[in-house]
């Protein structure tokens, strides 16, 4: 699975799980795009891409297209992709009924472990291996204000398939040269 399709992937399933979790309609967006002006005013998720870890050697398998007369070498690399979530939700202290950037972002994470969620991505060949625990450092804004900026990591398990073709020969010849 490539990168771009495992992040809709993860965006899709969180956002169909948010009413479950008492966050709907919270926007889940892919942070450091070239094309972001500036946070969102409303509490958002964020996500962005760590890193891979190849697990393993890859599984490589041969077999001959009759239909085509090509062979079909198949390399299969088991992965280890992890995201790191975070949440940004501005505090007021007069609405303290208010959903912190961290009650988001604990919300996404058991979006993440849901029934339903691990069901949606055993379906297209992704396994949930761990999230971690919320992480709540604090900064100061851009308003003087100290803001939490908490975050998790979770890793998910998928297949990366390379498929390669090769042609029959076609021409065969053979020479015997003396020496």
């Amino acid at each position: 699975m490539l990168d771009n399709e495992l992040i809709a992937l993860i965006r899709a399933t969180i956002i169909a799980q948010e009413a479950a979790a008492g966050i709907p309609g919270l926007p889940i967006k892919q942070a450091f795009q070239p094309t972001q002006q500036g946070a969102n005013t409303e509490p958002t998720g964020y996500l962005y891409k760590i890193g891979d870890r190849r697990v393993g050697f890859p599984r490589v398998s041969d077999a001959w297209d009759e239909q085509n007369s090509r062979m079909v070498h198949t390399e299969l690399q088991k992965y280890e992709t992890t995201f790191q979530f975070s949440a940004l939700a501005t505090q007021d202290p007069k609405a303290p009924r208010q959903y912190t950037a961290s009650d988001v972002l604990n919300l996404a994470a058991y979006t993440l472990q849901s029934s339903a969620a691990i069901a949606a991505f055993e379906a297209r060949g992704v396994g949930v291996l761990r999230v971690t625990d919320v992480r709540n450092p604090y900064f100061l804004d851009d308003r003087q204000r100290f803001e939490a900026s908490p975050s998790f990591d979770a890793t998910f398990t998928h297949d990366r398939v390379v498929v390669t073709t090769s042609p029959v020969v076609a021409i065969e010849e053979y020479q015997i040269i003396p020496i």
